[in-house]
């Protein structure tokens, strides 16, 4: 995953437990509601990714795929902003 910065990573499989670790990137996350909800916080506090209410759907938190997705826009949107 080429936009997911490592810490998420480690962040998403700590807050999985007992879940084994994602090896995958199509596995499903398996993110409930109040998890999403630390998960974003999380992205926005220590990874810098700014999340809007309109990205907080489902889709873009299913699997790492998606949430690469989601990040990989982010920073194209970025550096094409003036």
């Amino acid at each position: 995953m080429q936009h997911v910065p490592q810490k998420l990573i480690d962040y998403i499989n700590e807050s999985r437990a007992p879940l084994p670790p994602v090896t995958d990137p199509d596995q499903p996350l398996q993110i409930d509601s109040l998890g999403l909800i630390r998960l974003v916080s999380f992205m926005e506090s220590d990874c810098g990714i700014r999340v809007e209410d309109e990205e907080l759907v489902a889709e873009n938190f299913a699997n790492l795929r998606s949430l690469d997705n989601l990040i990989a826009t982010k920073s194209q949107g970025a550096g094409s902003s003036s």
